[in-house]
């Protein structure tokens, strides 16, 4: 430092970061590695066990749960602001914990709630110091590896496998994923050349194992994502109501219609029982309504605080109604069976009050990466724009919503909070 007599005296070392503020997301963390580096990878790590079970997989699922929650406390100073706005999602598995006073299999509803604080513990370890792009980094190295397996080696697990997974929903929800979040990276001129490159391969393995699951879920949400990344693409840099963007809309949107009346006014043709054959489905979508007959009655019996979770699908009670149900479905007592939907599944084990709770945390979500998309365009963003999306679309015939360590859920909670740290602690 010059004074104005010209004499010139050493600058003064920068004193050290204070407790608060920032510190916690740049201090040293294991063997020399940086503290996002260490995140990055165990976030890595924990997704490719994640993406697919297999034996023993609690053996690095464990230790990686207790770590991030001990992460979670150590660094409580740091994530404090970030949970003030956004404590909605930790009600459901407070909820969840209180369901021990009237569910019918205690044991199972304490492990399911522990689960469930240590899931959305997770997600803010990972938002305290990654952004977006490291997740998609994290997401398409993991499913790639899946993805390649597929491609490589043998169907293993029986007749209703495909690939390296044990049946085609599971395979065509993977690959959609990983399509999704190939396909941003690829489009994202932020991402180094090489990782870009690698993504596009990958993306092109995915969309070819969607159409291999035959699964008409997976094939359709494949469709409908790719869309919604290119608008965001043609949105990038210019908002939505630039004159050239408005212009295509219109005239995507009135293609569109015209189209879909065409189509529909056509005489003795039904469109959607042609979707349903092409793929093997029938009226009932492969009996998923009568199963939620079978739920909305469950919920009649018990509508405000359910059974607990748990505590419905349990076959091997000779009176219950579940064993009726695993029996007209050709079902093993052993085998693990669900209602098909994400909302129903939730409401009979936690009641319709459980059902608010976790509806308030799941659009709470989805309202945080869209005002994200809306800050900033870009094919991060648009990949957490598309995750909401394809779990709004998934919810209706698959489970999910809540489970504990649902790949989807977290993955949406991450992008969410990563948008609350911005607007907490500003941009990276």
């Amino acid at each position: 430092m010059m004074t104005p007599e010209g004499t010139i005296y050493p600058t003064a070392p920068r004193p050290p970061l204070r407790a608060g503020r920032g510190r916690a997301r740049y201090e040293e963390g294991w063997f020399g590695l940086s503290a996002k580096l260490r995140d990055h990878l165990l976030l890595t790590l924990w997704l490719v066990v994640t993406f697919k079970q297999f034996p023993m997989d609690e053996l690095i699922l464990y230790p990686l749960s207790l770590y991030f929650g001990y992460a979670f406390v150590r660094d409580i100073d740091e994530l404090f602001p970030i949970v003030a706005k956004s404590w909605v999602l930790f009600l459901f598995p407070i909820w969840c914990t209180m369901s021990v006073l009237w569910g019918v299999n205690p044991s199972t509803i304490i492990k399911s709630a522990a689960q469930g604080f240590l899931t959305v513990m997770i997600c803010y370890c990972v938002a305290l110091r990654l952004e977006r792009r490291d997740v998609l980094v994290s997401l398409v190295f993991a499913a790639g590896i899946f993805a390649i397996a597929s491609l490589i080696l043998p169907a293993t697990g029986g007749k209703a496998s495909r690939g390296v997974f044990a049946s085609k929903n599971s395979m065509g929800l993977n690959m959609v994923i990983l399509w999704t979040a190939a396909l941003c990276v690829t489009l994202d001129y932020g991402q180094h050349r090489l990782i870009r490159l690698a993504a596009g391969i990958l993306a092109a393995c995915a969309l070819a194992l969607v159409f291999i699951s035959n699964s008409a879920t997976a094939v359709l949400l494949a469709f409908a994502l790719m869309l919604v990344i290119l608008l965001s693409k043609i949105l990038e840099g210019r908002g939505l109501f630039h004159p050239a963007i408005l212009m295509i809309l219109t005239l995507g949107l009135s293609l569109l219609l015209i189209g879909a009346s065409l189509v529909f006014s056509a005489a003795n043709v039904d469109v959607i029982g042609l979707v349903l054959d092409e793929f093997g489905k029938d009226a009932t979508l492969t009996g998923r309504t009568v199963l939620w007959g079978y739920a909305f009655e469950q919920i009649k019996e018990h509508p405000l605080l359910g059974v607990g979770h748990g505590g419905f699908w349990n076959p091997r009670d000779w009176t219950h109604v579940s064993r009726k149900i695993f029996i007209d479905f050709h079902k093993d007592f052993n085998a693990s069976f669900t209602f098909h939907n994400a909302y129903l599944q939730t409401a009979v084990h936690q009641g319709l009050i459980g059902l608010g709770i976790a509806i308030m945390a799941f659009f709470f979500s989805i309202w945080q990466v869209f005002a994200a998309m809306i800050r900033k365009c870009e094919m991060p963003q648009a990949f957490f724009v598309g995750i909401a999306l394809m779990i709004l679309a998934r919810n209706m015939t698959e489970p999910g919503l809540m489970t504990p360590f649902a790949l989807m859920t977290m993955v949406l909670y991450m992008g969410a909070l990563i948008g609350v740290r911005e607007r907490v602690y500003g941009p990276s």
